[in-house]
């Protein structure tokens, strides 16, 4: 069986532990990879709110 690829359906050749390892560190590092994309255009969303609201004096109170 070719270490890199496996077929999760093929019940007869069923995936090494380090196969299934890797599969889940790929998993993992693509999660990761997303939520930072997703946390990044949130925040950035969000920046761009609060200096909308700022700029208009009746969005906020001055202190």
């Amino acid at each position: 069986m070719d270490p890199a690829h496996f077929d999760l359906n093929d019940i007869e050749h069923e995936p090494t532990d380090e196969q299934l390892a890797a599969l889940m560190e790929c998993v993992a590092e693509e999660a990761r990879r997303r939520g930072e994309r997703v946390r990044s255009e949130l925040l950035t969303s969000l920046k761009a709110g609060l200096a909308t609201a700022m700029a208009d004096p009746q969005t906020h109170e001055r202190t």
